[in-house]
């Protein structure tokens, strides 16, 4: 509880124009930064990708609503951003090579496929509707309760716990291959009920 009451004060100091507040709240959510920009972007474009969502908090600090965590808005807007970016034009004709991490423990074919089911299933949740991507992506990738999700979106649980389970329901066709690889029916349903 201490941890969240440090960050709605430095929330509050920050959108009052405290930006030694804003850096802080920066740093304390450095890594789910990091961890939401990494699903869309390597190289170059992480970082560009990092600091527009950074300067884009921080020009918009007043429209910050205090009842949802600022890690939340501030991954919202990274999620936003890159959504934006994947669909620019620009971005379409600019391929980006990933870059290749081994891990001792798997083979590089076992990598390469567990790469290429992360990267699908992001792809597919990025390819949703706004109203059931955000919530799938801030609960199963960044680990947000629907309670959180609900402050932040300014709706009900009941209605986020249905566009969740809608949202799962349309990436069952693109994703059915990999449901059926790993004999998995209604996959995730039962997380979207926390």
């Amino acid at each position: 509880m201490g941890a969240e009451m440090a960050e709605d004060a430095l929330a509050c100091l920050a959108a009052d124009g405290d930006n030694s507040a804003f850096a802080a709240l920066c740093h304390m959510h450095r890594r789910r930064l990091w961890r939401t920009r990494a699903a869309f972007a390597s190289g170059e474009e992480l970082e560009d990708l990092a600091q527009e969502a950074v300067v884009r908090a921080y020009c918009s600090l007043r429209t910050y609503r205090a009842d949802a965590p600022f890690g939340a808005w501030l991954c919202r807007i990274a999620v936003n951003l890159a959504h934006d970016r994947r669909r620019s034009a620009w971005r379409r004709r600019v391929v980006v090579t990933p870059t290749v991490e081994t891990r001792a423990a798997e083979s590089p074919d076992m990598l390469a496929a567990r790469r290429e089911m992360q990267r699908r299933v992001r792809q597919a949740v990025c390819a949703l509707p706004e109203r059931h991507r955000v919530p799938l992506w801030l609960h199963y990738f960044e680990g947000y309760s629907v309670a959180e999700i609900a402050r932040l979106e300014g709706a009900p649980e009941s209605t986020l716990r249905g566009r969740m389970k809608q949202g799962l329901a349309r990436l069952a066709g693109p994703l059915a291959d990999l449901l059926e690889e790993e004999g998995v029916e209604g996959a995730g349903y039962s997380r979207a009920r926390d």
